[in-house]
């Protein structure tokens, strides 16, 4: 059973300081590096506090959009995968970043960056 509620929608964590260990093992993290063909986006889920990964309780995927356009989904497992993914993008500086994931029992998170 569920440790607790689905807080909206979309759960969007913009302050992490000020989150919770719920909140935090559930926000995706993005973390944004250059690289000689663009930007290396990283999305981890559970990036401060780890996000369990079991049959019952795990990240279902993890999308990542430039602005309103999305360029990436990720379609996990439990057990035999982690909520980390990486893809390199080429997007204007100023360029909003988000990343979606869903929790099979906490529904969708999400959290955005300006590269």
């Amino acid at each position: 059973m569920s440790d607790a509620p689905i807080l909206g929608p979309v759960n969007l964590v913009s302050d992490r300081e000020s989150a919770g260990d719920f909140e935090k093992k559930h926000a995706p993290y993005i973390d944004v590096d250059e690289v000689d063909e663009g930007l290396l986006v990283t999305v981890t889920v559970g990036w401060d506090v780890p996000h369990p990964n079991q049959p019952d309780h795990y990240i279902t995927w993890i999308e990542i959009f430039a602005g309103d356009a999305p360029i990436a989904r990720f379609d996990l497992s439990p057990v035999a995968t982690a909520p980390v993914v990486s893809v390199v993008v080429n997007v204007d500086p100023g360029t909003v970043v988000r990343a979606v994931e869903h929790c099979n029992l906490h529904g969708l998170w999400a959290t955005e960056v300006t590269v």
